[in-house]
């Protein structure tokens, strides 16, 4: 990426990321890996890290962690946006593309606490989240818990399960291993709660445009994709775009690529509840990654009645 030293010389490409400690351990990835080129990162802090009183469903959905970076984007105050692919909603700004997928970390959620699993959790145990899917999934497998909100970063959710205010926490595991935090924690098994679409993955999204400083981030950040983890993510998010999910509706979608090019994807729907929860896999070769995504979805509105279950 050598040939991109001269044009980001006296400018350096500007990463704008969100401001929690884990948004910027994600984006210091992404700058590492765009070395030797000169880069800098842009912290904002979101309307969706400043609404902590209520869940992001209600607060307005994914879209409140990503408009604002896409205005700086579009407005030029910066090159490229580096977002939790998870947080990203189907359909997103004008004027911009996905230029890179990073390599996947663990997609897999975590049970944080002293508990091996979510059945050694006693009965009646608070558990913290702040997910709609994670919510409906644990009473799905353990309809005696007790969820309670948790919104904040990382370290503020850590602190209220430190403080006794919680059994339990849920949280994904790539942002653990991002901070390298020390914490007790046990993976929950995939089969028990599949995650969310692009779970663990990173997407560095850039203006759509032809002149020459554009056409530079997007080569540059090209260069850093990985076709796996692209693949993957395309899959699960066609299985979300087709069900219109929102923030509102619990929606599980995991999708592995086998070293044989067959894409194998799991997914799920669940009422609020818990009480009623429709799951299906199907396999594709990798180059019909949107088809199996929107083919599962229809299989799953099938199985539940059709969008009258979807929140």
């Amino acid at each position: 990426m050598t040939q991109f030293s001269d044009i980001f010389e006296s400018q350096p490409l500007v990463l704008a990321s969100r401001a929690s400690a884990l948004a910027m351990a994600q984006s210091e990835l992404v700058r590492a890996r765009l070395s030797p080129i000169s880069t800098e990162i842009m912290p904002l802090t979101t309307k969706g890290d400043r609404i902590l009183d209520r869940s992001l469903a209600d607060a307005g959905g994914k879209g409140l962690f990503i408009k604002e970076l896409e205005h700086v984007l579009l407005s030029s105050g910066c090159d490229a946006a580096v977002h939790s692919m998870k947080d990203m909603e189907t359909v997103f700004a004008d004027g911009t593309m996905i230029a890179a997928v990073l390599p996947r970390e663990d997609r897999r959620d975590a049970l944080v606490g002293p508990y091996a699993s979510l059945d050694a959790l006693p009965e009646g145990a608070v558990v913290g989240t702040a997910s709609v899917r994670r919510t409906a999934i644990l009473l799905h497998h353990r309809p005696d818990l007790q969820i309670k909100l948790l919104r904040g970063n990382v370290n503020s959710r850590l602190a209220a399960l430190d403080a006794g205010k919680f059994d339990a926490i849920v949280l994904a595991v790539a942002g653990l291993k991002r901070l390298q935090l020390d914490v007790e924690y046990a993976p929950i098994d995939p089969s028990i709660m599949p995650p969310s679409a692009a779970q663990g993955a990173l997407a560095i999204q850039v203006r759509d445009a032809d002149d020459a400083r554009s056409a530079a981030v997007i080569a540059a950040c090209a260069g850093l994709n990985d076709a796996t983890a692209a693949v993957e993510v395309t899959a699960e998010r066609a299985m979300l775009d087709q069900l219109d999910g929102s923030c509102h509706t619990p929606i599980a979608a995991s999708a592995k690529l086998d070293d044989k090019g067959t894409l194998h994807l799991d997914g799920m729907v669940l009422s609020v509840d818990g009480k009623k929860a429709y799951r299906s896999i199907l396999s594709a070769p990798r180059g019909a990654a949107d088809k199996l995504g929107r083919e599962l979805a229809e299989d799953l509105l099938e199985q539940a009645g059709g969008h009258a279950f979807l929140a």
